[in-house]
């Protein structure tokens, strides 16, 4: 039988240790990764999740502006200060039918505006519906008595310029057929003639799906929202099933899915929680983030807790290439030390055989020669090649996760509008062009500029001027297709790339379709403005070599535009064919 020397037996041993270590260090790195995603992933769900609820409050204050303006409104004075059934009350009773009716056109948000009167058991006077075939005026014997309702005996209740909000639950009342089972808001307020007295109140159903659908339209597909109520009802949630439980006879909870979300629903300083928190359909473990986010008057106490969710899997997404560097870098490593230890066990078979040729030279009788006396040396190096390879695996760590936090770090977007900002619009543009030069094909460029904005933004304010841009953008998308580019470059200027065409009057219709759209008036805030724009168009190859040629050929188009009638698009072309 062979036996292994013992320097074969400790290169073996070494040669263990050394894969062992690096296996360590590569999993803890690995480990240390992921949780730095997470963790950052958590902090932007938070942030998110705090701008969304923000919204949603920002979202009810212009509708309390709303009925303010609807209260003073001369009709409604006259109303409540004249006697019932003369031909005046009539006549103020259409006025408001017309308001409510054009208020409902602008508010997409809004289901249903009411007037409706203390007299005759809390009878409605005026309600206007939004159904499927568009604004409805309800004729008067389809008007309902409604002082039987909280949100009509609570409403009267609350003082001159004061707001009622109800509670969130799903609209079941008598012959609401199109928002049956629909999720509403409603917020009220008191209607006094000059006596002080309540003559009745104003009421706005608002449609919660609508709302949030639109408020949180630039969140990914990928992450999930979840609204409660103070009581913690699920009133949205990714699951249909769950939702308004206790409008259908079984209250679904969220803190029995979450235990910890707890803290958020009792009085208290905790208004945010982390937490991780599993599908229950499967295995699938979300990230979350919570606020609890007060709405409505201080008195009424009305809060509603405000969640996002997204799988670990999506935020570990990018690791999974780290991880796969990482397992490489061990393998190499581990390697190295195996080489490194057999290596090492032939140079400890060397002394070990000149001390067995000393043991022969001494039973020889000869003089022991030759001794080895430097093993320190040999152990010593071994040390530092370890250290020199764990050096190198936490540099390379190192490197990988500064540039997963330098791609993290990338602004593609503006972030007033959400559209493509200038960096992201001049790399397409660059790619358009060398595409279009290889495949011979072309595309167009256009140069938006919004008239009277600086007007808008210095006589409104800074805010109605950001919406108003916020308005703009959004006009501009759902007026082009789908492959085509909208981005702002800044201030109130817009680009639209063109992809794609078979005409340039194809393109034309296009801009036409632009100038239609802005040529329809702006609503923010109560205030109503008209902000058109002028177009300036250029075309790949005929207009420009190249990116920066083909922008300042809109551009100076664009200028030509302005200084017609504006409202209007000028191509490059007929500019060029006009010079002299």
């Amino acid at each position: 039988m062979m036996r292994l020397g013992v320097g074969f037996k400790l290169g073996i041993w070494l040669a263990l240790f050394g894969i062992l270590s690096t296996a360590l260090t590569g999993y803890y790195a690995y480990s240390q990764s992921r949780e730095l995603l997470i963790s950052a992933a958590e902090d932007k769900l938070l942030t998110a999740t705090e701008v969304l609820g923000q919204r949603f409050v920002d979202t009810l204050i212009p509708i309390t502006e709303d009925l303010g303006m609807i209260v003073s409104l001369p009709a409604m004075r006259a109303l409540t200060d004249g006697v019932a059934g003369t031909d005046a009350a009539i006549r103020n009773q259409a006025k408001l039918q017309e308001v409510f009716a054009s208020m409902l056109k602008s508010r997409i948000d809004y289901a249903q505006i009411r007037l409706i009167g203390t007299a005759d058991f809390g009878r409605e006077l005026i309600r206007v519906d939004r159904t499927g075939a568009g604004i409805e005026l309800v004729g008067n014997d389809d008007l309902q008595e409604k002082a039987h309702f909280p949100y009509f005996f609570e409403a009267v209740k609350v003082g001159a310029g004061e707001f009622y909000f109800s509670r969130i639950n799903l609209n079941r009342e008598r012959r609401w057929q199109v928002g049956a089972d629909m999720p509403t808001l409603r917020i009220a307020t008191p209607v006094r003639g000059t006596d002080g007295k309540v003559f009745g109140i104003v009421i706005v159903n608002v449609d919660l799906d609508r709302l949030f659908n639109r408020i949180r339209s630039n969140l990914p597909r990928n992450i999930d929202l979840v609204l409660t109520n103070d009581q913690g009802d699920y009133l949205i949630h990714p699951d249909q099933r769950k939702t308004f439980g206790f409008d259908r006879g079984r209250r679904i909870l969220i803190q029995d899915d979450i235990g910890a979300i707890k803290v958020l629903l009792k009085p208290g300083p905790v208004m945010h929680l982390l937490t991780r928190t599993s599908n229950g359909a499967s295995d699938e473990v979300n990230a979350s983030a919570f606020i609890r986010m007060p709405f409505g008057s201080a008195e009424q106490h009305h809060f509603v807790l405000l969640g996002l969710q997204i799988p670990l899997d999506v935020v570990l997404h990018d690791s999974q290439l780290l991880g796969v560097t990482i397992i490489q870098i061990t393998v190499l490593c581990s390697l190295a030390a195996a080489c490194l230890s057999f290596l090492l066990s032939f140079v400890l078979a060397k002394p070990l055989n000149a001390i067995a040729a000393a043991v022969k030279q001494f039973e020889a009788g000869n003089v022991i020669v030759n001794l080895p006396t430097e093993r320190a040396d040999e152990i010593g190096y071994l040390a530092r090649s370890f250290l020199q390879m764990s050096k190198r695996l936490s540099s390379q760590v190192g490197d990988l996760q500064a540039r997963e936090q330098h791609l993290q770090h990338l602004a593609h977007h503006d972030p007033l509008t959400g559209l493509p900002n200038r960096a992201m619009f001049q790399q397409v543009l660059e790619t358009m062009v060398d595409k279009a030069r290889a495949d011979g094909s072309r595309f167009c460029l256009m140069f938006i500029d919004l008239d009277k904005f600086k007007q808008v933004n210095d006589q409104l304010g800074h805010v109605v001027g950001d919406q108003a841009l916020q308005l703009a953008a959004m006009r501009m998308r759902a007026s082009v297709r789908g492959d085509d580019l909208v981005a702002r470059l800044g201030g109130d200027e817009f680009t639209i790339l063109v992809r794609s065409f078979r005409h340039e009057s194809d393109v034309t219709a296009m801009a036409q379709k632009l100038i239609h759209v802005f040529d329809q008036p702006f609503a923010v805030d109560g205030h109503e403005f008209e902000m058109t724009c002028s177009i300036g168009i250029s075309m790949f190859p005929q207009d420009g070599k190249d990116g920066d040629q083909l922008l300042n050929a809109a551009d100076a188009a664009m200028y030509r535009a302005k200084l017609g009638t504006r409202s209007r698009l000028e191509w490059f072309s007929d500019l060029s064919r006009s010079a002299p």
